[in-house]
């Protein structure tokens, strides 16, 4: 199977499974080729709803240096009627299920999850795309990023970052101790080796909790390592282990904020660790 159609029926099958009470969120979901706007947006109309098009727009500009091709564009057309007209389409009502609705829900079930183990969506923007009187046409358009590791990183088995943050891992360098000497009239340098040094390994991102006494407990549990010098292995999202390691530091980077989105409590780290012995 090919990237894009991994990524429009991964992105299909998350939609179709969303409920609202007893029932689906979305009485029509449905992949579509990419075309003139408009033309979707009359197309939509004719359909049951709510309605959900799924269109893949091709990729992003790739960076030619370094070889690396640009993120996967995806557009999701929603629809929303109300024949009573009013507010009732945008707020919702009896048998209505509300365009801010569906759009508030199909958004927070495809912002930062993981598609088919590969592709994460982030959500770029969205705006109103047409719809006749009484009938929203809304469009949401995202890029989809294919990810390394999905695991979270772990200190002694613990993932005392959480299981919902994003991280990223940083290798420090791998360095040598040794001392040179060299002899008059000889060519060429003589080294002694003393032995390694310390690597420093940083998880940099976001830690991200349902609350702020979620985010406290992971925060306090981080700075306890940090007092108490304890040495273990951390393994990172690709499951390599790195003993003797120690956690050495906690940086926040600015204050506390929520998603705007989901409304989880965000909050951009630094984590320092020490591998003492490499």
């Amino acid at each position: 199977m090919s990237d894009y159609s991994a990524i429009e029926s991964e992105i299909v099958d998350v939609l179709a499974g969303l409920v609202v009470g007893d029932g689906p969120l979305l009485a029509t979901v449905t992949a579509r080729s990419a075309r003139d706007r408009r033309e979707l947006a009359d197309e939509i109309q004719r359909e049951a709803m709510p309605a959900a098009y799924v269109v893949l727009a091709g990729r992003q500009a790739g960076d030619v240096d370094s070889l690396e091709a640009g993120a996967v564009r995806v557009s999701v057309l929603l629809a929303e009627r109300s024949l009573r007209g009013g507010a009732e389409v945008r707020v919702g009502g009896p048998g209505v299920r509300g365009a801010w609705t569906v759009s508030q829900q199909v958004a927070q079930s495809l912002q930062g999850s993981l598609l088919d183990d590969t592709w994460r969506p982030a959500l770029v923007d969205e705006r109103p795309a047409g719809g006749d009187e009484g009938t929203v046409v809304w469009e949401q358009r995202y890029e989809a990023r294919r990810v390394g590791g999905t695991a979270m990183p772990t200190f002694d088995g613990a993932a005392i970052a959480g299981t919902t943050g994003v991280l990223s891992i940083e290798i420090g360098e791998l360095k040598r101790a040794s001392q040179t000497f060299a002899f008059p009239g000889v060519d060429g340098v003589f080294e002694r080796l003393i032995g390694m040094r310390e690597r420093v390994i940083l998880w940099r991102g976001q830690l991200r909790t349902a609350n702020d006494e979620s985010m406290n407990v992971i925060e306090a549990a981080i700075e306890d390592e940090v007092r108490s010098g304890r040495v273990a292995t951390m393994v990172d999202p690709h499951g390599r282990p790195f003993d003797q390691c120690v956690v050495k530091g906690l940086r926040h980077r600015g204050s506390r904020r929520r998603d705007e989105l989901t409304g989880e409590v965000v909050q951009d780290v630094e984590i320092e660790f020490a591998q003492l012995a490499a």
